[in-house]
Order: C-alpha cells, then structure tokens, then sequence
C-alpha cells in the first residue's frame, strides 16, 4: 500500500496491490487506513513536510505482519500498475469500444502511470503524468517537466518530475495542475507556482472551475477558491462545514455552491451555508465527490461512502425529484468508489472510472452496461482516473498503465 502522510500527520491511502483472495472493499483498507492517527510526519530540518509511505500487510495462517517496503528510485525510468479486476467485465461480444493505447513502448510517454487528462479551448490533449507533462497537438508531442519549467523534481531523484495528480482548462484558457503538493497555472506562456507560502493550498486533491471562471481546489483543510486575482477559502471556521477534509465542490447555475466532506455535505446561497442531511435524499447518507450540470438543468451526482450501499450516481432534476442510476444494483460501488464519470450529453453515454474494475460505458436510454477491464479488453490497467471526450469525439482517460482512446468508427 502507499500512503501519503500530510505535515499534520494525516494518512491517505494512495494505492493498493492487493495479492489476496479477498477485495480491497471487502478489506475496508481505505477506511481503516484513512482513519488510522498517530502518524509523525517527515522532517526536513525543523520543517514538516507531506511525504508517501511504502507498507505491505503479509496474511498468513490466521496471523498477519506489516513492514514498511524501501524502493530505490534513484535509476528507476518507468513506474506501471495493471492489476486484477475486483468484478467481472461484460462478456467481450457485448463490448462495443475498441481501444488505442498510449505507453512508453509505442508512444513519446514519459511514464506510463497517468492520473489526468484534459483537452483544452483548442482541442489539444494534455496528460499529466508521475514523471511530466505532455501536451499533443495535431500528433506533435510537446513535454513539460522539471528540467524546463519550474516544476520540481522528485526528492529521491532530480531527473525525474513530481506526479501530477489532477488538472483542469479554466474559462482564459489557463492550465491548472496538483503537482506533489503544490498547484500550479500555465498561461501558455508563464508558470507560476502556489504553494502555502503565497496562496491557501495545502496539499491540494482535486480542482474544480466553475462558469465563472473560478479556479476551487478541495483538500484536507477546506475549499480554497482562486477568482483570478486574490485567493479565499471556504473552511469548517468560515463557512460552517461539517469538516476541513473535504471531497467534492460545485457551483450550480443558480450560483450555489455545493462542497462534499467527509462528515457530511452542505450547500451555500448567498452565504448561507445549509447542511443537506434530510434523510429522503442520498446526500444525507453518502458525500459528494463530484457533480454536473446538464442542458436541462439535472445535477448529476457521484456519491462516495465506503460504508452501506449509498454510494453511486444519482439525478436531481429541477422540480427536486431524485432517480438513482444502477438502482437494480445498491451494491455496485459499496467498495469499489467512482473515480470520475463524464456525461457525453450527445450520445447519451455515461462513462464512469471505478476504483479496481476498469472503465463503464452506460448508455442513458436503453440502460446497456459494457464493462472493460484487464481481462475482456486491451484496457491496460484497473486503476483509472480522469475521462474526458475530445473534439473529434473520442473518450480518453489516464490510467495507471498508459492513457487509453476509443478508436473512432
């Protein structure tokens, strides 16, 4: 298992290997792990720092034993994890996508494990890897990394560049990166670095734009929102959340902002911050981890819990009603979280990244499922992150194993 360790002592766990004959839900290990305390962070000097822990839990005989697992990074040049699906993928006739992918053996991939992808106002694709960025253009690939930018380097290894963990295209243009700990913006021309010293971001986990152009990132201690000029924040002090360990924000057309945490959600109207815990809506039972909005004015929710069965994706139409997508199946994401989904509203497909199973394929109106995972299709890896669609009509997502493409028919 890796962990990430903040300078508060704050575990989250990052990635699992998981050798055993039971699933990574049955196990509950992000749970456990998540809500494990006493952990010391690393020092540097006198200063604290956020650092990633190697651990391997051994089963055996009714027994079990933990060690911590040291990698020598110093002459590593590529990093991928395939894995085993925690579920069955559809049987390959009913499968309808084909799939290119893109890894250091058949393109310029700098690294092979991705956890972001973005097409930007041009239509280029940007993927952001553990060792770099690409940018491609029209086939040509651009690179971005340590040795050209201001980018840091790994602290084990100059030659390599700090992960990229998410990214966003803001409303200008500007492109948004979660590199180590830090956030950074691209302009097209400049880069400019916000870390804690000249912005709120502290270990920033996800970023979210808004139609305005607002730039939020969520993490462990609150919203921080970016307005193009001056940073605020949005935190458990200021705005009442439930909790500063927060998953999800949104901001709806009616200028409601909708933030997820781990103790619950809440929405904010003209600052007033209301906790949504009526127990007729999911959201009292489940946290949000990312919403949409659609042509109709339907919110589309992802719902995280690994506890119970609220965890899944729900509609919320605009006379308030609530229709569960995959209610057939309360259990579908129990254990195996959704990563990403992204609603391609002109065909009518819901695309979904989950946690150890691979990438989904749903189609709205005849209700067809097609699960693609290391076992039925080329889908390279079970760990996959973002999804997105290109301007010529293609899905893309960054996996652990390369970053993979529907082969346009």
């Amino acid at each position: 298992m890796q962990i990430l360790i903040n300078q508060n002592g704050k575990p989250c766990l990052l990635s699992v290997d998981n050798k055993t004959n039971l699933s990574s839900a049955e196990l509950q290990l992000k749970a456990s792990i998540n809500g494990t305390e006493n952990w010391t962070p690393a020092i540097t000097g006198s200063k604290k720092e956020n650092s990633s822990v190697s651990i391997i839990l051994e089963f055996e005989n009714g027994k079990y034993g933990a060690k911590r697992r040291i990698f020598d990074f110093s002459n590593q040049s590529n990093m991928a994890a395939k894995g085993s699906p925690d579920r069955n993928g559809s049987d390959k006739s009913q499968l309808s996508e084909t799939w290119k992918v893109f890894d250091q053996s058949n393109s310029e991939m700098p690294w092979d494990m991705t956890r972001a992808v973005a097409s930007d106002q041009k239509g280029d694709i940007w993927i952001g890897t553990d060792n770099g960025i690409i940018k491609i253009v029209n086939g040509k690939w651009e690179h971005f990394n340590s040795a050209n930018t201001i980018i840091s380097p790994t602290s084990y290894n100059k030659n390599q560049t700090q992960a990229v963990r998410d990214m966003e295209v803001d409303k200008k243009d500007n492109k948004w990166f979660i590199i180590g700990y830090d956030a950074y913006r691209y302009d097209n021309h400049v880069w400019t670095k916000f870390d804690s010293i000249n912005s709120p971001i502290n270990w920033a986990r996800n970023i979210f734009v808004d139609h305005s152009g607002n730039v939020f990132f969520t993490s462990w201690n609150g919203v921080a929102r970016f307005d193009g000029q001056k940073w605020s924040e949005i935190t458990k002090k200021n705005a009442k959340l439930p909790s500063d360990k927060t998953l999800g924000v949104f901001v709806d057309s009616k200028e409601r902002t909708w933030i997820g945490t781990f103790q619950g959600n809440v929405i904010i109207e003209k600052g007033k911050t209301t906790s949504l815990n009526d127990n007729s809506t999911p959201l009292s039972k489940a946290y949000i981890s990312k919403m949409h909005e659609d042509k109709k004015g339907n919110l589309w929710f992802s719902l995280y819990n690994e506890k119970g069965t609220a965890a899944g994706i729900y509609v919320l139409s605009p006379n308030g009603n609530w229709q569960r997508i995959f209610a057939e199946d309360p259990k579908m994401f129990a254990g195996n979280s959704i990563n990403d989904f992204f609603l391609d509203e002109q065909t009518g497909n819901l695309w979904l990244s989950q946690n150890n199973v691979g990438i989904l394929k749903y189609n709205i109106d005849s209700k067809k499922l097609e699960i693609y995972t290391t076992e039925n299709s080329n889908v390279p890896s079970v760990n996959i992150e973002r999804i997105i669609k290109d301007k010529e009509g293609a899905i893309w997502a960054a996996t652990y194993a390369g970053v993979i493409k529907t082969e346009l028919k």
